[in-house]
């Protein structure tokens, strides 16, 4: 019952600050572009800030985060974020906001970020156990899918009547509600488990990337979620320039069009613990294929209906990605002893999220090389349906339940 009650704690915690990064999202470029007059350029480069800390950092942040404990470290993130967002809301509200200012915190944000992200993800199993353990993941993608459906309107509203102060000082105040909830946690942590002599830093990060590729479910769904990520944000590059070009729809057409994909996010994560039941693990990680193979239907718009046809297609691309998520972080956590599990997400994480940019840059360069946008779409989409490879492969396509914990 403890257990329960400390996640509880945790759960409302990061649900709070999930928000508070959907605002501080939108905040942080708003600054840029409307109270420093910056450039595209140097708003890619803010941007660009905050999203590398993986590709530099993960794989380092994991070695380390195996050798702590890993409730301190939740602190410290939170500890890091509340003062980087104070600082932001007294240099704003003061009129010392400078774009050096905002790269060096974005970029602390971002370390920050990073360590509290693999260190709830890998201090979880120290709270719940078993079906309790899915459940929790279940939860807090759907934490996620929410933050990610009301965040952008609420930090909007924010900025819109409050000025970029007020959003940095409610997304510090959403750290406040983080670091409460992680204080308020009393179940004890384990020590943490040592397995060999270490020889050093990077000897750990090597022996987190040889225990991801030698086992073959999470070498599957490694590289099975860098082929989505690849594949997704090209089709997302290609698919603006399609709404807004192909289909000549307003900015406010495209946002309502979203809105429809993160209700779809919404219902997936309310389908996932159904669908794992019914179905298996294997079947339903299988099932979320459909994120990137439904958009293979793209090119059927061109006989009309095109809006239509859009507006289904994301919905029904939307609704795979929470149930992958929800799926996978409980599977990597069942399949990785306690010595390994920082490394294993670290690692896993960095190499899925540094596809995305690339992603992102291959779409551009399709939507260019193909006469119509449509065919890019496409494109775009049959790369990231070449994760259903890798999902195909013996053991995971037949698994039905989740293994028990290694410990």
């Amino acid at each position: 019952m403890q257990r329960r009650r400390d996640f509880r704690s945790l759960w409302f915690g990061e649900s709070v600050s999930l928000l508070g990064d959907q605002v501080s999202a939108l905040a942080l470029p708003t600054a840029a572009v409307l109270v420093l007059g910056a450039s595209a350029t140097q708003v890619g480069a803010l941007n660009a800030v905050g999203s590398v800390t993986y590709p530099v950092l993960g794989l380092v942040a994991g070695a380390v985060l195996d050798r702590v404990r890993r409730r301190p470290v939740l602190v410290v993130a939170n500890v890091i974020r509340i003062g980087c967002f104070g600082v932001l809301t007294l240099s704003a509200a003061v009129g010392w906001l400078s774009m050096p200012l905002l790269y060096v915190l974005a970029g602390l944000v971002g370390i920050a970020t990073l360590f509290f992200d693999l260190a709830y993800q890998t201090y979880l199993p120290s709270l719940l156990t078993g079906d309790d353990l899915a459940r929790g993941n279940v939860r807090l993608e759907l934490s996620n899918s929410l933050a990610r459906l009301s965040g952008p309107s609420v930090g909007g509203l924010l900025l819109q009547y409050g000025g970029v102060a007020v959003g940095f000082g409610v997304n510090a105040l959403s750290f406040v509600a983080s670091l409460v909830g992680v204080g308020l946690i009393r179940t004890p942590e384990p020590a943490p488990v040592v397995g060999e002599r270490r020889a050093g830093l990077w000897s750990d990060v090597g022996a987190g990337l040889a225990y991801v590729w030698r086992h073959p479910v999470l070498r599957s769904l490694t590289v099975s979620a860098a082929l989505r990520n690849l594949g997704m944000n090209a089709n997302r590059t290609v698919l603006i320039v399609y709404l807004y070009r192909g289909l000549d729809l307003s900015a406010g057409a495209v946002g309502l069009l979203f809105t429809v994909g993160a209700v779809g996010a919404l219902a997936g994560v309310a389908a996932t613990g159904w669908l794992v039941r019914r179905l298996g693990v294997g079947r339903t990680l299988l099932l979320t294929g459909l994120e990137g193979a439904v958009w293979l239907l793209v090119p059927l718009s061109l006989f009309g209906g095109a809006v239509a046809w859009v507006v289904g297609l994301m919905f029904v691309s939307s609704l795979w990605l929470p149930v992958w998520n929800a799926t996978v972080i409980t599977l990597r956590q069942h399949l990785t002893p306690s010595a390994y599990l920082g490394r294993v997400q670290a690692t896993a994480r960095t190499i899925n999220l540094s596809t995305i940019p690339i992603g992102a840059f291959v779409g551009g360069v399709v939507a260019d090389a193909f006469p119509t946008t449509v065919v890019a779409l496409a494109v775009c989409s049959a790369v990231a349906a070449l994760s259903l490879t890798q999902l195909c492969r013996q053991p995971l396509r037949g698994m039905r339940e989740l293994p028990v914990r290694v410990e």
